[in-house]
């Protein structure tokens, strides 16, 4: 059956081979590129990109976009780091998922293995991603009709020149095969 999608972070990495995946599969993917980008990071364009996915009459949210982990200790973040990893990686996803509710048929959580295990210099990272297992995880519980899909991600090669890393169409695969299920 085909859907009305948002992807978040399709710009980029992992987002770019989900976009074109829903795509390919015959999904209407509303997408945000270059100058119809909205920065995550803002209540204001958060609340923008909600609007128009509702005028959109989008279904399915897929919460991917993320800051990544810079591998460093807390100590040396800049407050600026803190605060807009916390506003993409945890608020915008909850925002998102508040403000598009009435129309979802699906959730699709983007998460990291570093929501289920605790790993050094991953401080604030691993504290976004434990946030969006809880939330996710208790708006199972509130919300049992709307299907909900937590992925737990580790390295994905979505660089040719990345090196240990699972193959995206693998990964991208397996994201959509559980999405139909």
């Amino acid at each position: 059956m085909k859907k009305k999608i948002l992807i978040t972070g399709c710009s980029s990495g992992l987002g770019i081979f989900l976009a074109d995946k829903f795509k390919n599969e015959g999904h209407d993917v509303l997408q945000h590129l270059g100058k119809k980008h909205y920065d995550l990071s803002n209540i204001s364009e958060v609340k923008k990109l909600a609007h128009e996915a509702l005028e959109f009459k989008v279904e399915v949210l897929v919460n991917n976009a993320a800051i990544v982990c810079p591998n460093i200790l807390l100590e040396e973040y800049e407050e600026n780091l803190i605060i807009n990893m916390l506003d993409v990686n945890l608020r915008a996803p909850i925002l998102l998922s508040y403000y598009l509710r009435q129309n979802l048929t699906d959730i699709i959580n983007i998460n990291s293995m570093v929501g289920l295990e605790h790993k050094k210099n991953r401080t604030l990272y691993s504290a976004t991603k434990w946030g969006l297992r809880g939330f996710s995880e208790s708006l199972k519980l509130e919300h049992p009709k709307v299907n909900i899909l937590d992925v737990y991600t580790t390295n994905i090669k979505t660089d040719p020149k990345r090196q240990n890393a699972l193959e995206v169409d693998y990964v991208i695969e397996n994201i959509y095969q559980a999405f139909k299920q």
